[in-house]
C-alpha cells in the first residue's frame, strides 16, 4: 500500500493554455443546442536534471458548438485547452510509473482530478459569453 501511495502524484498546477469563443448571435431568448467534444492526452516527463522528480501531464481540450434551435442565428463556437501537471515524489522511478500510465484506472485517477477544474473554467467562460452552460458535466463522461 505504501508503494502505491508513492506512485500517486500530487496535482501541482492547472493552467489555461488557451480559450477562444465566438458568439455573434443576438440575445433573443431562443433555446440553443450545445454539443461538447473533448480530447484528453497524457504524458510522463522524465527530467534531465539530476535529483528532479518525474512529472505527469494531462492535456484537456474542450470544444463546444452551439446552434439556435430555431435555426435563425449564427452558430457559436468555443475552444479551451488546459494542462494539469502532477509531481511525483523524488524517489519514484520511470520504471515504476511507466507501466502504471498504461492502466486505464491510473489514467482515470489523474484525469479525474484535472477535468472538473478545466470544465469549471470552461463553463464560466461560456456563461460570460451569454450561454447557460450549467448542463455541461463537471465530471468525466464516458
Amino acid at each position: 500500500m505504501l508503494e502505491q501511495m508513492n506512485t500517486r502524484p500530487i496535482l501541482a498546477s492547472l493552467r489555461v493554455l488557451s480559450f477562444h469563443g465566438d458568439n455573434r448571435a443576438e440575445a433573443d431568448g431562443a433555446r440553443w443546442a450545445l454539443e461538447l467534444q473533448q480530447d484528453i492526452q497524457m504524458a510522463l516527463a522524465v527530467p534531465k536534471v539530476s535529483g528532479a522528480g518525474l512529472q505527469a501531464a494531462v492535456k484537456i481540450e474542450l470544444i463546444a458548438q452551439a446552434k439556435s434551435e430555431q435555426g435563425n442565428a449564427e452558430p457559436a463556437s468555443f475552444k479551451g485547452l488546459y494542462e494539469a501537471k502532477f509531481n511525483y515524489m523524488p524517489e519514484v522511478t520511470e520504471a515504476t510509473v511507466a507501466p502504471l500510465m498504461e492502466q486505464e484506472s491510473y489514467q482515470y485517477m489523474l484525469v479525474a482530478q484535472a477535468y472538473p477544474l478545466a470544465m469549471t473554467h470552461f463553463r464560466r467562460e461560456l456563461q460570460a459569453m451569454g450561454f447557460d452552460a450549467r448542463n455541461l458535466p463537471l465530471g468525466l463522461t464516458m
